[in-house]
């Protein structure tokens, strides 16, 4: 069986549909090659070079040794010996100037102990100065990440690539469409049940009745039947309250009755076609994405909803693919936050909008018709949260990337509210002493979401971009098929028998509806999971 390096680098090292770009891309490779050389240059230049360029040079006498010491003695002595003995000044004698007689010196040797005074050169470093070029280089290794194409690139920037052709996106719709028949009918019969067992419900306002009492005072039976109330009211068998804050009317692809082989059709095409693309436009390799929540949303002129607000979504990345074209209006409106400025974006038919989470957007209210998309809400993890397995996912597309590394301080800061909450209600001894629950890192967690969130803001470029020309999307969806019918037979040959997030295969059901924590570690599920986890195993998926 080959090694799982062997295979990644088998499967990734060209983008299959690269011939049909419509748009430069960067190189993520060079990109980040080329953040590792300028790091090393900045660390060298302010570590090294600079701290020799500017130091100063100082030459210092070294203090006198022992044999020093004795000699200066010595030399004392002498001098009081002389002034004691007379000298004898030149003097004229019979005309003559007789030389002055001076008492011979005594010989200084090294057998006396006597050594030669030694000089020494001092280095010496001002240390504002070294504070100076530390602060500099940690700024400067600084805007080299930020500053980069990894970094920028990826922030604000919505990616359109095509995912479906015309008849799979009807078949998307047409396996949604079957799926709210099955949750309607088992809506109706559960329904009937029901009242059969409390008539007293026959003729009772449920609306009304929950106004009056409370969430925790309503009875559990009024409840389940405005449940199902909802369940069945047009669009019937789509649910329209599963999201808390910005509700849609959709189907999640796990807890709504798709069929298995609707399932395993659509992660083949997503595996296929969009996480090649994903890795592509955004440097994230496919493995690690991981749908925490995929479904499709209907939006109706006359019945149900039309549009929804502005928002963001809660995960890193976010893809929705539109799956027809008979409805006016519509269309995402991409806002930003700086200038106030927005894009309205109308795909083609099959074709995604992938984009950072954070971008904040609406969907435009549709006038007449139905509209159909099929949404993604993606984290990136370098770690599988429920299996432990390695993602391969590089820590430029974590750590080292502010826009990434923005979601996981979010994560950070919702985990570490509801924890201490928790810990402030002492529901929960063992989190108490965790660093990251701590009042201070919760904040600096929440400082941190919100800076980056503002920088990238202010200078990420905000815009779209059309990975492939309309006309291009016959030839590219062979080129992709082609790459991935190619990718199966190696497997098959290797000996691969199952697909694993290392080598490149997304999670699109069995790891949705989950919170992690700052570190990508599992924490808990969503309450719409909790109460249908039977759903997600992987057995039945």
């Amino acid at each position: 069986m080959a090694s799982p390096g062997g295979l990644v680098a088998h499967y990734h090292s060209r983008f299959p549909g690269e011939e049909y770009l419509a748009v430069d891309l960067p190189d993520y490779a060079v990109e980040r090659s080329k953040i590792v050389r300028n790091v090393i240059v900045a660390a060298v230049m302010f570590v090294v070079v600079l701290p020799m360029v500017l130091a100063t040079k100082r030459v210092r006498v070294a203090a006198p040794s022992a044999g020093e010491n004795g000699a200066n003695d010595e030399k004392k002595a002498q001098s009081a010996n002389d002034e004691k003995t007379p000298t004898r000044r030149g003097k004229k004698l019979n005309g003559k100037k007789t030389k002055e007689i001076r008492p011979p010196r005594p010989h200084r040797s090294r057998e006396n102990g006597a050594t030669p005074k030694e000089e020494e050169t001092v280095v010496e470093f001002n240390s504002t100065i070294s504070n100076a070029l530390t602060f500099t280089c940690i700024i400067s290794v600084f805007f080299i990440l930020f500053l980069s194409d990894n970094n920028l690139f990826t922030a604000r920037t919505v990616v359109m690539a095509p995912v479906f052709t015309p008849e799979e996106c009807q078949h998307v719709i047409d396996m949604a469409n079957a799926a709210a028949e099955r949750n309607a009918e088992k809506a109706t019969k559960e329904r009937e049940v029901l009242l059969v067992e409390h008539p007293e419900f026959m003729e009772l306002d449920v609306e009304a009745e929950k106004e009056e009492t409370n969430s925790t005072g309503i009875d559990p039976h009024v409840a389940k039947l405005s449940k199902l109330d909802s369940m069945l009211k047009e669009p019937a068998g789509w649910t329209k309250d599963r999201h808390n804050f910005y509700p849609t009317t959709d189907l999640n692809l796990v807890t709504d009755p798709f069929t298995y082989e609707d399932r395993a059709w659509l992660a083949e095409k997503l595996n296929g076609r969009l996480t090649p693309a994903v890795e592509r436009a955004f440097g994230i390799f496919r493995g690690a994405i991981r749908a925490n929540d995929i479904f499709v949303v209907r939006y109706d002129a006359t019945k149900g909803q039309p549009n929804l607000r502005k928002h963001t979504d809660s995960s890193h990345l976010s893809f929705n693919i539109l799956l027809n074209d008979e409805f006016e209006g519509g269309g995402t409106r991409f806002h930003s936050r700086i200038d106030k400025s927005h894009v309205d974006v109308q795909p083609d038919v099959g074709e995604a909008l992938i984009s950072h989470a954070e971008i904040l957007h609406e969907g435009l209210a549709t006038t007449k018709g139905t509209r159909y998309i099929l949404v993604g809400f993606d984290a990136l993890d370098e770690r599988d949260p429920f299996t432990g397995e390695s993602t391969n996912l590089s820590i430029f597309s974590s750590w080292l990337n502010f826009s990434w590394m923005q979601v996981r301080f979010k994560e950070g800061f919702n985990d570490g509210r509801k924890s201490r909450s928790r810990i402030l209600n002492n529901d929960d001894d063992e989190l108490a002493g965790k660093w990251q629950y701590s009042r201070y890192a919760v904040g600096l967690f929440r400082d941190l979401d919100q800076g980056m969130t503002t920088l990238l803001d202010r200078f990420a470029k905000f815009g779209r971009l059309k990975m492939v020309e309309s006309k291009d999307f016959a030839s590219y969806f062979r080129a992709m098929d082609n790459a991935a019918q190619l990718r199966q037979q190696t497997e098959a040959h290797r000996g691969v028998m199952a697909p694993k997030r290392a080598l490149g295969y997304a999670s699109w059901y069995t790891g949705q509806q989950v919170d992690v924590d700052v570190f990508g570690n599992f924490k808990a599920i969503w309450g719409s999971r909790k109460d249908q986890e039977d759903k997600f195993r992987g057995e039945t998926l």
